[in-house]
């Protein structure tokens, strides 16, 4: 990567010390049960859920924490640790190798190793953007198409941000599409859900930060009000859904956004006409216009469109967001934790809004590694309520949890330690800008 020359060394001030008076003795941890899951090759860095008798042979894992249609915990689906059990008491954390630097005016960066009672280290890296500063911004950074994927480093570049984090969760085995919604201030609404994706971090057009549902709402204009559209960019039509594909999502993609199903509709608009209304799906085509893809129940009202049958599609997202970035759930909602599992531990990705402080975080816990185990969902929620946030939201973990940023002598680099070894490919992410740095 190139060096930057947006900030210079001298603009920078390293910091050391204590990093924020948060993550002391007494983060309360929930304690559950932990699941029976099969042995895998050993690793020094878990512990066992049960205490055995001698040293232990293999590490306890969970069968498994994703699917394709639910990658809950991370996109590439790989099982997780499974965490030793925390005593009922509170547990004392110890912290060291803390380093940090200041990227831009309000914007600073912060990591440090901590150990959390009787579980083995972690290791965390924290962005923190000050949203008082007006020069200070978020948007989405993304792949030119919405069915694509690149590295973290390159969007970041790219885009001029100061730092990013990857974002939503994504078909990491076909398409490469986010799941949830995605909105950039320039290029306006890329790809979103009618429901069951619809958790966001965004901003809305008085520039403060949310983190809440966002449904999309798709129909046409005074016309077959039977037809609701239930995707937008999305790598997988609902079933008995209709979804709405342009030219931002790239080529065609065949089957695969239909889950293989054989009765299917498409159907394409442009300039406001019906030109084309087809059986089956294609692959490998430019989408021109608008094309519509229905599956199940809705064949049979796409049917109905007439060729040269004058159309106009109105969408919206709930909210009006001047940008947003999907994750898979919150972790915290008015300063109550609402996960409960703190069982299965992951690399993983979170942001955070401190409402008192006027200040947004970006989180990454390493993990899957010698040096850090990664983190529990409960876990990950309770460093968030430590660092002061409010509200925040776990992003893609795993494999993909990415943090790109300015070094303290001002290049552009990966400050985390991936646990591929390097970057993964992703289709987006969260990025931090700073006028007119950025």
């Amino acid at each position: 990567m190139p060096s930057s020359t947006r900030l210079t060394p001298s603009a920078r001030k390293t910091v050391t010390g204590t990093i924020v008076a948060v993550l002391s003795a007494g983060v309360a941890l929930a304690s559950t049960a932990s699941p029976t899951a099969s042995a895998t090759p050993p690793s020094p860095d878990l512990t066992p859920t049960v205490e055995p008798a001698a040293e232990p042979t293999a590490p306890r894992r969970a069968p498994g924490t994703g699917t394709a249609d639910a990658p809950r915990h991370a996109s590439d689906g790989v099982a997780g640790w499974v965490a030793r059990e925390q005593p009922s008491a509170r547990v004392a954390s110890m912290r060291r190798k803390e380093i940090g630097w200041n990227m831009a005016p309000g914007i600073d960066y912060r990591s440090w190793d901590q150990v959390d009672g009787i579980r083995k280290p972690i290791r965390a890296h924290l962005v923190t953007v000050d949203i008082v500063n007006p020069a200070n911004s978020f948007d989405l950074i993304s792949t030119a198409k919405v069915a694509a994927t690149s590295k973290m480093s390159w969007m970041t570049e790219k885009a001029k941000a100061v730092a990013a984090v990857n974002g939503d969760f994504f078909d990491i085995s076909d398409t490469g599409a986010p799941l949830g919604v995605g909105r950039n201030r320039k290029s306006g609404l890329r790809h979103a859900p009618a429901s069951g994706w619809n958790s966001a971090f965004w901003v809305d057009k008085a520039g403060r930060p949310h983190v809440g549902e966002l449904p999309w709402i798709g129909s046409f204009v005074k016309k077959h009000p039977k037809i609701k559209f239930t995707n937008f960019n999305s790598p997988t039509v609902e079933k008995h859904g209709v979804g709405v594909y342009t030219p931002a999502w790239g080529k065609t993609k065949g089957k695969s956004v239909v889950d293989g199903q054989k009765k299917v509709r498409s159907v394409i608009i442009k300039n406001g006409r019906v030109v084309s209304n087809k059986y089956g799906v294609t692959s490998g085509k430019k989408v021109q216009g608008k094309l519509l893809i229905g599956r199940g129940r809705s064949v049979k009202l796409l049917k109905g469109l007439k060729k040269g049958e004058r159309l106009k599609l109105t969408w919206r997202v709930k909210g009006a967001p001047k940008m947003a970035i999907g994750g898979d759930r919150p972790l915290v909602l008015n300063g109550q934790r609402v996960v409960i599992n703190d069982q299965l531990m992951h690399p993983r990705t979170a942001v955070g809004i401190d409402e008192d402080a006027n200040k947004v975080l970006l989180l990454t816990i390493d993990g899957r590694q010698a040096h850090s185990r990664g983190y529990t969902m409960v876990e990950l929620a309770n460093m968030m309520i430590a660092l002061g946030a409010e509200n925040a939201l776990n992003l893609d973990g795993g494999g993909s949890t990415t943090l790109v940023g300015h070094t303290d002598a001002g290049q552009l680099s990966v400050l985390n330690l991936p646990s591929d070894g390097g970057e993964r490919y992703v289709p987006n992410g969260l990025g931090v800008f700073s006028d007119p740095i950025s």
